[in-house]
């Protein structure tokens, strides 16, 4: 799945009540949100010819993608 069906899932799934602080995706969906957070242009900053993109890692060292942590399937946390 897309990040955008992600988030659009997230949003019918959860809505304004609690949303989880964990949440177990497969493979593709996993590549799909790292993809969009390295394609972001706003956050990239310049360091001696290296672009940075700062990317936020849960407890567990999943992905934070909109607050919640996203878990490998599959991973043992």
């Amino acid at each position: 799945m897309t990040a955008d069906e992600l988030r659009s899932q997230f949003n019918n799934e959860f809505g304004l009540g609690n949303w989880p602080k964990q949440y177990e995706v497969d493979a593709i969906t996993y590549a799909n949100c790292c993809q969009e957070i390295f394609d972001l242009k706003p956050p990239h900053i310049l360091l001696d010819d290296y672009k940075v993109t700062e990317v936020m890692l849960g407890y567990n060292n999943g992905l934070l993608f909109k607050g919640v942590e996203l878990i490998l399937m599959g991973r043992k946390i």
